[in-house]
């Protein structure tokens, strides 16, 4: 889909929410008609006088936009109850599921950089707002009438109701932990990225025995001018630590907000996500008996694909943004979800991503097998082959430059070979995918920042290099 962009006239949720730049096109009056649009999306809905968690991350002026979304449900007769503390995203998910609440709103940018700040609706599920509510309350915002003060957040000291379901949701990830977890010893350093996650995940893993060092762990909103997703080009500090930790170390790093999960086995190697999912999969399907349909964005490795065949069982593909995976988690028989950038939710728990869980499957499925990181992602390529897989984000200056894309995108998906495709079949799920016989190329348009993004899968090494350099030209070329 096409960047978001910001107007005076109407407000736009991308793949997950709405996302802005701080005091550009995230503002005090943004917020005021988001959580406006909120109100009466409630009201509408039969929920007024409700409970509505309210949680927030560690960006810049993230606790006090949230403090005034209080003091607007407040005011409107609702009882929003705020985090006690900076949470992720996935607590919240958990959070609204456990009070009963029809919505909880999360204050929060995920992975994009610090200058960005983000609202994020959850439902009554526990997962990502469905396509539907985010339509009502951008529908709502836009309209929206009701005029309330943010600015009583810098006034006197006001006291906000506050909830605290931290010792529930420890005990729940308790249960999905494997027989011999507790008993195993890792060489884990775990990157915590100056997040959400710093707290409450830091404390579940203590206190389910994982041993690990952390990195990270204090609140900064610049978060040390990193990006805070766990990509590789963001933990060169991490790659330091498990380089310098010998063969048995291994990195862990979590997203700003909680909901992705990236790994660094022993060799010293990134893991890619399709890699981490179907070690999830593989762990819960052979170690655990359990079965289900399989879900996957249409930008995500086919590499689950091939799992799928080898245990017969149902594969899904849906649009990018986790809100499509929630409406497929929600349906009977289906066991997991997950997408290219990194996040992963099981029907078992939630629907909605939580990288937490993740990390506690992976770390159950090297106790269980009493194998390594890399001895695991060695198996996984015996067995289903090994796909190479490359993703570029690039820019885009202005919206002459988006048209011009945009344009030969169309030509592309009319004629292949105009960047070397003799075949490829056209899915327009979301964005352009030309299917191959030995992979896929992938053209969206960001639904949070001003880029489009090309995903690329070849079987064989550095051709996905070569198809990806090939689009890039055509499409930005003079």
């Amino acid at each position: 889909m096409p960047p978001t962009v910001s107007s005076p006239d109407r407000i736009r949720f991308g793949s997950d929410g709405y996302r802005g730049i701080i005091g550009d096109s995230f503002t005090w009056r943004t917020v005021e008609r988001l959580v406006s649009g909120t109100i009466e999306f409630l009201r509408r809905s039969g929920h007024s006088g409700s409970t509505i968690p309210i949680g927030y991350d560690t960006r810049f002026m993230a606790d006090s936009y949230a403090k005034a979304a209080c003091i607007a449900l407040e005011t409107a007769g609702f009882k929003p109850v705020l985090a006690s503390e900076f949470c992720p995203s996935p607590y919240l998910s958990y959070s609204v599921k456990k009070l009963g609440a029809p919505l909880g709103v999360m204050f929060t940018a995920s992975h994009n950089p610090a200058r960005y700040l983000g609202y994020k609706l959850k439902g009554p599920e526990g997962g990502s707002s469905l396509p539907e509510v985010n339509r009502a309350v951008e529908e709502y915002a836009a309209t929206a009438t009701d005029e309330w003060n943010p600015h009583l957040v810098f006034g006197p000291d006001l006291e906000y109701e506050v909830f605290d379901l931290s010792g529930d949701y420890i005990k729940t990830m308790t249960g999905y932990t494997g027989k011999k977890l507790g008993g195993h010893s890792f060489d884990l350093t775990i990157d915590f990225v100056h997040g959400t996650t710093a707290l409450l995940y830091r404390r579940a893993l203590e206190e389910l025995g994982v041993g690990f060092n952390p990195l990270h762990t204090q609140r900064d909103p610049t978060f040390s001018l990193r990006k805070p997703e766990p990509l590789p080009e963001q933990l060169e500090e991490l790659f330091g630590w498990t380089e310098a930790g010998g063969k048995s170390a291994f990195g862990a790093a979590f997203d700003g907000d909680g909901d992705r999960l990236g790994l660094i086995d022993e060799e010293n190697t990134f893991v890619p996500p399709e890699d981490i999912f179907a070690i999830c999969l593989l762990h819960l399907i052979e170690d655990r008996g359990m079965s289900g349909r399989i879900v996957k964005t249409v930008s995500f490795s086919s590499l689950i694909d091939r799992i799928a065949r080898e245990f017969s069982l149902e594969l899904v593909e849906v649009p990018v943004g986790f809100k499509h995976s929630t409406l497929e988690l929600l349906k009977p028989g289906t066991l997991a979800a997950g997408e290219e950038s990194g996040g992963i939710g099981f029907a078992f728990h939630l629907p909605e991503r939580d990288a937490l869980l993740t990390l506690i499957l992976v770390l159950s499925a090297m106790a269980e097998r009493g194998l390594s990181l890399v001895e695991m992602r060695r198996s996984i390529a015996e067995r289903f082959g090994h796909p190479h897989f490359l993703r570029s984000d690039i820019p885009l200056a202005n919206g002459r430059q988006v048209e011009t894309v945009r344009k030969r995108l169309a030509e592309v998906a009319g004629d292949p070979s105009l960047i070397g495709l003799k075949q490829a079949e056209l899915s327009t799920l979301d964005g352009i995918k030309l299917s191959y016989p030995e992979g896929f190329i992938l053209f969206r348009f960001s639904g949070t920042e001003p880029l489009v993004r090309i995903y690329c899968e070849h079987a064989v090494m550095g051709e996905e290099k070569a198809l990806l350099q090939r689009a890039k030209e055509y499409l930005f070329g003079g």
